[in-house]
């Protein structure tokens, strides 16, 4: 793959990292076209272009395209579709599935078993979740292949109606376990539960040159909520210091300004004056917030998620701990504090209330009081 650049002459305020970052993505969706039918090439035209001729974001899209391929693949290799590979695939062998062999197909996807290489049988399973996804990926194809008289019926209208079950509850840090584990960046060991923490001997040797970097990665999540791709995608240019704050892109192209928290800040600052690495920074990483002090580039989504997970589970416990569950963590703080779902909400750039509402605390000690007073004498 060639080296992308982004033009002087671009007239969009986006950010030369994060149009990169999607012209890559773009790059994995054309692949894709190369051993696609034409059928299924018009309709990832319609789900993605560009970012001005688009009807999902480009992850969503590849997402989508992906889970169709393995249909239509399934569908060869059950010869269903009697065709030697995807690419011969047109119309009429679509308007020639039924119900029933999507349904077989989405059935198949539960749990199965496959032989390894010792002879064993062993045990696949899919969660309702996924099931419901690929489900969703093949209707939405079918329904634009209605549509758009491609196919003289939608076979998946009559399709089993999946029950999704309630969402898990929220995993989030308490008030405690963030003390500590914002302690445990700073001077490397903490005390939580009654319990001393400290970082590894090996973890302590990088610790004098990272601990700043990792308290301001650890701070833009608890104190301001971001998504991991929001803090990955950060520059020295997106900071405002002299005005309190820091601009961020959120999905479907949304510029915002975040107001700092005297502790991001003060994190931030300290992180750039003494340990943001000055010199042989790899020329597309200039302008990169946080650096990765071996490499000097920017710090991948991957490495942001160890920094986390390195000092989270060590003060929680518990082995899920993800930059996400700093996000809920953020939520559910700002909603006890607000009282206000629907600012929350604009705050995390939820689509739906529904969404933020998770985030909404249950209320231990009223739970208590009703055990207490609920009396059948």
């Amino acid at each position: 793959m060639s080296k992308i650049i982004v033009s002087d002459k671009n007239r969009s305020d986006i950010p030369s990292n994060v149009l990169i970052e999607r012209e890559v993505l773009r790059e994995k969706l054309e692949s894709l076209k190369v051993s696609s039918p034409p059928i299924l090439i018009r309709y990832m035209n319609f789900l993605y272009i560009n970012e001005t001729a688009r009807s999902v974001n480009i992850n969503t899209a590849l997402k989508y395209t992906r889970e169709i391929i393995r249909f239509l693949m399934w569908l060869i290799k059950e010869r269903i579709i009697t065709k030697p590979d995807i690419q011969s695939i047109n119309k009429q062998d679509l308007n020639n599935i039924e119900a029933y062999d999507i349904q077989q197909y989405l059935d198949s996807c539960g749990s199965y078993t496959e032989i390894n290489s010792k002879g064993e049988k062993v045990l696949y399973s899919n969660s309702i979740r996924t099931i419901f996804f690929k489900s969703s990926c093949i209707r939405g194809f079918f329904t634009w292949l209605y549509k758009n008289n491609y196919i003289e019926k939608n076979e998946t209208e009559k399709l089993r109606k999946i029950i999704t079950p309630e969402l898990p509850p929220v995993i989030a840090l308490t008030d405690d376990e963030v003390k500590a584990m914002l302690e445990l960046a700073e001077y490397g060991k903490t005390k939580i539960y009654d319990n001393t923490v400290k970082l590894s001997k090996k973890e302590m040797e990088i610790h004098s040159k990272t601990k700043y970097r990792d308290l301001a990665i650890l701070s833009m999540f608890v104190y301001h909520g971001l998504r991991i791709h929001e803090l990955y995608h950060l520059n020295l240019s997106s900071l405002y210091f002299d005005k309190d704050y820091f601009e961020i892109y959120r999905k479907r192209n949304k510029k915002r300004n975040m107001y700092f928290s005297k502790y991001t800040k003060n994190a931030l600052e300290n992180y750039i004056n003494l340990e943001r690495p000055k010199e042989n920074i790899t020329p597309e990483d200039t302008d990169a917030l946080f650096i990765s002090t071996r490499e000097h580039r920017r710090l991948s989504i991957r490495q942001i998620r160890r920094i986390v997970k390195k000092y989270a589970v060590k003060v929680s416990g518990n082995p899920k701990l993800s930059p996400h569950k700093l996000r809920a963590t953020f939520a559910t703080k700002a909603i006890e504090i607000t009282g206000n779902i629907y600012k929350v909400q604009k705050n995390l750039d939820h689509s739906s209330p529904n969404t933020t509402q998770r985030y909404l605390k249950e209320d231990e000690k009223f739970k208590k009081e009703i055990a207490a007073a609920i009396n059948y004498d």
